[in-house]
């Protein structure tokens, strides 16, 4: 095994996996600390072997506030056992920080777990602090010199959430996103990600995910709005309507900015969005089809128009062609006339 400046690499493991802890002559100083189900368990876990010694051993530790390498080497073998153990990863954290540990292995430690574990929300917290404590290590050490190389690290690091992505063909994994949006905020990169998300809905127009992360970008980059980005991006989802009519996601996207609430127009300030609610609803109707969803945004411009009738017209439409929703659609026709 290689050396790093402080001790062995974490990124190895520094025991046989096969050998019992009892008969290892490091930890002959320690007595491992059962776990306590109580007098009478209700239902007994049966645990894979080596998983009730490990626990065991990582107990004594706790108990002993024991912060060394060969702690740092038994909560990696307690991540094997389980990798959802937040408190094992707070040990390794904990180890990591009070030994000071050079972090770069750790990263390697961290990509196999966050590409087997995608939705492994302790894995992604971890490799969160890990940045930041790298960014921090570099800042003491080098001062302004080391941003140039904290943000290439950053760059690196949305580049890993990517891959990890496409390894496991999952595009609209949470605990991804949110370390993305984190290393964003983090590093203040959100003027450079408008164009990977548009890649992302490009090869895939229903990503809701990537519908969110576009809205949160925006919000980000212009905030408050102002009138040409939001024309932009009210373009931007009708082009997408355009091309494929029944994705709510870009329904849902339009109605973030229009409408009532903070940073929005009114529905009537775009005529171009009724036109286009018009065209859809002929070219389904024409392939004998329906868009419930041209239909709904039809009643919010009726409504704002002070149309009534008209959008208790789009509302009754709703709930003939919509019958799963009809009960819905009747409420929101309520809603018009009280």
């Amino acid at each position: 095994a290689r050396r790093c400046s402080k001790g062995w690499a974490v990124r190895e493991i520094m025991f046989d996996p096969d050998l019992p802890y009892s008969e290892r002559e490091e930890w002959k100083d320690v007595t491992p600390v059962p776990q306590n189900d109580g007098p009478s368990p209700l239902a007994v876990i049966r645990y894979p072997p080596g998983f009730e010694e490990v626990h065991g051993y990582f107990r004594a530790i706790q108990q002993r506030n024991e912060t060394s390498q060969r702690a740092l080497q038994l909560t990696a073998h307690v991540i094997e056992h389980n990798s959802a153990n937040y408190t094992a990863w707070y040990y390794r954290r904990r180890c990591l920080k009070e030994l000071a540990i050079e972090l770069d292995d750790e990263r390697e430690f961290t990509d196999k777990w966050a590409r087997d574990c995608p939705k492994n929300y302790q894995v992604w917290y971890h490799r969160r602090w890990l940045i930041s404590e790298i960014a921090a290590r570099k800042r003491g050490e080098r001062g302004p010199e080391a941003e140039e190389e904290i943000l290439a690290m950053a760059r690196e690091e949305l580049g890993y959430h990517l891959e990890c992505m496409q390894v496991n063909n999952d595009y609209k994994n949470y605990n991804g996103w949110s370390h993305r949006q984190f290393i964003l905020q983090q590093f203040d990169l959100w003027q450079e990600e408008l164009p990977f998300v548009e890649k992302l809905l490009q090869e895939d127009i229903r990503n809701n995910s990537a519908w969110n992360h576009r809205y949160t970008v925006v919000r980000n980059q212009c905030s408050p709005l102002t009138d040409a980005v939001r024309t932009r991006e009210i373009q931007f989802a009708m082009d997408s309507i355009r091309k494929c009519a029944n994705n709510e996601c870009a329904w849902n996207y339009l109605a973030a900015y229009l409408g009532k609430g903070s940073d929005k127009v009114p529905w009537t300030s775009m005529p171009e969005v009724e036109a286009l609610c018009g065209e859809v609803l002929e070219v389904a109707k024409a392939q004998g089809e329906f868009c419930r969803f041209a239909a709904q945004t039809m009643a919010e411009i009726y409504e704002a128009k002070g149309d009534v009738p008209s959008a208790l017209a789009q509302y009754e439409h709703l709930q003939g062609e919509d019958r799963i929703r009809e009960k819905y659609w009747c409420w929101q026709a309520d809603l018009l006339t009280k």
